[in-house]
C-alpha cells in the first residue's frame, strides 16, 4: 500500500467548511511542524518526503518494491478554496 500525503501545514478542508458555515478562525486547524514522515515511521511504515517530480517518481518506484506500507509526504501550497462557488 502506498499513501501519498499532501502536506501544507493546515487542515484546509475544515477551514473551507468553517467559511461555508460562517465560522472562520476555528482554532486547531493550523498544523505547523506536523512531521508526517516520523509519524508514519512510528506506525511501522516506510516513509520519506519528496518535493520535486523526480523525487516523487523515485520514491514511488521504491515504494513499489518495499515490503510493507509506504508513506510519501509531498509539500503543497498552503491555502484553501471555497467549498461552494458563489
Amino acid at each position: 500500500m502506498i499513501y501519498v500525503v499532501p502536506c501544507n501545514g493546515e487542515y484546509a478542508v475544515l477551514k473551507s467548511f468553517a467559511e461555508l458555515e460562517k465560522t472562520p478562525g476555528v482554532p486547531g486547524l493550523d498544523l505547523p511542524g506536523l512531521d508526517i514522515v516520523s509519524t508514519a515511521k512510528g506506525f511501522g511504515c516506510h516513509a520519506r518526503a519528496a518535493s520535486t517530480p523526480e523525487e516523487i517518481k523515485t520514491a514511488f518506484a521504491q515504494a513499489l518494491e518495499a515490503d510493507g506500507p509506504t508513506v510519501i509526504a509531498v509539500p503543497i501550497e498552503k491555502g484553501f478554496r471555497p467549498l461552494v462557488q458563489a
